[in-house]
């Protein structure tokens, strides 16, 4: 029988490595003591120019946290509105004969991956395929779409090597057009192996 997608790939590893770690929080505390000496330096001095720097900082600090604030708010009413759908609801939406379920199943997880929370403050936003990738899921910036294109691709056994040619490269809008686009790359030879599986009687 086929393989059913629920044995669709794992996610792909994480491409930041320790070290690359270990520069991003060197450079974030280097950052921070910056910002400690230009307050202290102030206190002592009186500087006007780190005065305005502290108070726009403040400002953008508060604009973050409401602006996050507000997207959840409009996720946690979008899960509301949707209560009771799931990925069957959202696989229905596709001629299966032609459709591969892998890539189906792999866009929408890591599509659910993206905006969906845990915890108890958290929801779970059923997608449609109708749901725009730059609204929803803020994929507006191209390079942010492909790398999870990349994500869904790896996922689901596609070969990435097209992405971006012609014939492969959009338009992109809503998430059935990933999904189309997805299906329309050739698989890789990991995902042929594994287009059957055995059953035991």
């Amino acid at each position: 029988m086929k393989t059913p997608s629920r044995f669709l790939f794992s996610p792909r590893p994480a491409r930041v490595t320790p070290v690359g770690w270990l520069i991003l929080v060197g450079l974030s505390g280097a950052a921070l003591y910056w910002i400690y000496r230009m307050i202290v330096g102030f206190m002592h001095d009186g500087e006007p120019f780190i005065f305005f720097f502290s108070a726009f900082l403040a400002w953008f600090i508060v604009f973050t946290v409401q602006d996050n604030r507000q997207l959840m708010a409009q996720h946690r009413a979008l899960a509301d509105a949707r209560r009771g759908k799931s990925i069957c609801d959202f696989a229905r939406s596709f001629n299966l004969r032609e459709v591969d379920t892998w890539v189906i199943r792999a866009v929408w997880n890591v599509l659910s991956e993206s905006v969906n929370r845990e915890g108890p403050d958290g929801f779970i936003i059923p997608i449609f395929v109708d749901d725009r990738l730059a609204d929803e899921f803020m994929l507006e910036d191209e390079d942010d779409l492909l790398d999870t294109l990349e994500d869904m691709a790896f996922r689901a056994g596609r070969s990435t090597e097209l992405l971006g040619t012609d014939g492969f490269s959009g338009p992109l809008v809503t998430v059935r057009d990933a999904v189309l686009l997805l299906n329309a790359l050739p698989m890789t030879g990991a995902r042929k192996d594994r287009l059957w599986m055995t059953v035991k009687p």
